[in-house]
């Protein structure tokens, strides 16, 4: 495994497991849910209420139906829980390296199936956002390799925005790779929403023309709970991540990233 960077570019990350429905969850189990993880340092809860897609049967329009969900954060507002009744988020807005964030998400999901027992799971995923400015006085060319930039190169003028999307199959895990490139400060793809989450000061500060890597990598397959197989799902999941960055930056990026 590769040294991790000192400063990586990385603003966001997520990590998700969905698993088998509970829809007693709020009646039976939250309280017991919310104790334990205020105990592991994330005493600030919020409920909200999310809108998902409902296909009745296969049967009528689509409709938007109402979700509880349930929000646990530290006291910086770095990183939090996002607990719904078939699926454990985690999100981090201080990504630190793969082990200590994956080993903190994995806590809470150890705590998850001591409460509620979790038959199965069918999707486990992780998601990182890295927001690439270059220094003052540098091109954002030396960041990333040409083909990162693909037609907007050789269409002439000032380029104001370009949007590249690309799903790959790497043995079992899928890689949704979306590339913004655009000038301006950072931001969110439409659908993360990091709430009242504080961003690092120094993705805050920065404004240009720069590139949002947008990679999600995925593996979709039921299987009976196991912590180990969640484990191994998201070691194969980041080696993929991990190598798709490294295509598409440079070795002037890796050495700025670690002043």
């Amino acid at each position: 495994m590769s040294k991790p960077l000192k400063n990586p570019p990385v603003y966001f990350t997520v990590v998700q497991v969905r698993f088998n429905a509970i829809l007693n969850l709020r009646e039976k189990y939250l309280p017991l849910i919310q104790d334990g993880l205020r105990k592991m340092g994330y005493p600030v809860y919020l409920q909200k209420q999310a809108f998902a897609l409902h296909l009745e049967g296969g049967q009528g329009a689509p409709q938007m139906v109402p979700v509880e969900q349930y929000f646990f954060s530290n006291p910086a507002q770095t990183h939090v829980f996002v607990l719904g009744n078939d699926a454990l988020t985690f999100q981090s807005t201080d990504y630190g390296n793969f082990e200590t964030f994956s080993e903190a998400f994995l806590k809470g999901l150890v705590l998850v199936h001591e409460v509620v027992e979790l038959a199965f799971t069918q999707r486990i995923g992780l998601r990182y956002l890295d927001f690439v400015l270059p220094k003052e006085g540098e091109p954002l060319e030396l960041y990333l390799h040409a083909g990162v930039f693909g037609l907007s190169s050789e269409l002439g003028g000032e380029s104001i925005h370009a949007y590249t999307e690309s799903l790959s199959l790497h043995g079992q895990v899928r890689l949704r790779s979306r590339i913004v490139l655009q000038d301006g400060s950072v931001a969110f793809p439409p659908d993360i929403n990091p709430d009242e989450m504080k961003l690092q000061p120094r993705f805050l500060e920065g404004k240009g023309r720069h590139a949002i890597l947008d990679s999600d990598g995925f593996v979709e397959e039921r299987q009976d709970y196991s912590l180990d197989n969640v484990k191994s799902r998201l070691v194969d999941i980041h080696k993929v991540i991990g190598g798709a960055f490294k295509k598409a930056t440079t070795e002037h990026a890796h050495q700025v990233w670690e002043e």
